[in-house]
């Protein structure tokens, strides 16, 4: 791991991604880079933009410049914090009307092995319905996403829960969330929850989760769970087993199909207290993608 991306607003949940990052850099001796996007609303006008009087251009530009000079001073004073001593650290802003595009793109530019951020979670029905920030880049970005939503314990993750299907997919994207597992010497669970709406035989599954175990050395502890949705399974099993974070795949769906059939990478992340690994999916067809 050479690059990890830590988006920031300034919040304090922000910061929670940003100490999560830098203690991980310390294992692997990888550089933070630090990245506010800066929202503004776009801007409507009855004219051509190019034909717009000067003195709105310019005021506009003011405002853009203004913004800019804040974020780049309260990134600077970031880096004074104690927990980014001794690691490489890089800053940087831009003026965006769409945050979570500028944030996966910005991490395609550095060529970041992983994001990190903090979550403020869903605080009102819009926020429900559109998605947090958190939500948005989980659902668009193609490198893995640790979403943080508490305050990083010390030795962050001692016990992560890998939760899947099993499916050929997941051979694809468990050497990543192994590695993790690997940084911080943790215990992996490997955990296939089970609803009502998508049952499977036990006996089948205890077979894709020997087989998936094997490939991989077979040193794991494998639980099959039942409950009413996926998403609470998850996170009841998380908590049964007072896990450190949650390991996930996702589709990234994207526009309206995701309303007909929501990710579950999304509710976990919604509804979690503890970090959620996310790696998605698409990278990864089959078993012989998996080198």
């Amino acid at each position: 791991m050479k690059k990890i991306l830590v988006p920031t607003d300034f919040s304090e949940p922000s910061y929670y991604g940003l100490d999560a990052a830098a203690e991980l850099a310390k294992k692997t001796g990888a550089a933070v880079h630090i990245f506010n996007a800066c929202e503004v609303s776009n801007y409507y006008y009855s004219t051509d933009p190019l034909v717009i009087a000067p003195p709105a251009s310019i005021m506009i530009e003011g405002l853009n410049e203004s913004l800019l000079k804040t974020a780049k001073t309260k990134l600077n004073s970031l880096l004074k914090r104690q927990s980014l001593k001794g690691i490489k650290v890089a800053v940087n802003c831009e003026i965006t009307s769409n945050v979570h595009n500028s944030i996966t793109a910005y991490a395609d530019k550095i060529k970041a092995d992983l994001i990190i951020m903090g979550s403020h979670g869903a605080g009102n029905l819009k926020e429900i319905i559109l998605g947090s920030t958190a939500e948005r880049v989980v659902r668009f970005a193609v490198k893995p996403v640790i979403v943080i939503p508490v305050k990083p314990a010390k030795g962050l993750f001692k016990k992560i829960v890998f939760a899947s299907d099993f499916e050929p997919e997941a051979y694809g994207i468990f050497p990543f969330v192994r590695d993790i597992a690997k940084i911080n010497s943790a215990e992996i669970h490997l955990l296939k929850v089970n609803t009502m709406d998508q049952f499977s035989r036990t006996i089948d599954d205890r077979k894709k989760m020997q087989d998936f175990s094997r490939k991989f050395g077979g040193k794991f502890v494998t639980s099959l769970y039942s409950d009413y949705m996926k998403e609470e399974g998850i996170l009841n099993y998380a908590h049964e087993i007072k896990a450190d974070l949650i390991a996930i795949g996702t589709h990234g769906k994207k526009g309206l199909r995701r309303f007909f059939s929501e990710d579950v990478s999304e509710g976990i992340v919604r509804l979690s207290h503890i970090p959620i690994l996310i790696v998605n999916l698409k990278k990864y067809k089959v078993k012989r993608d998996l080198k």
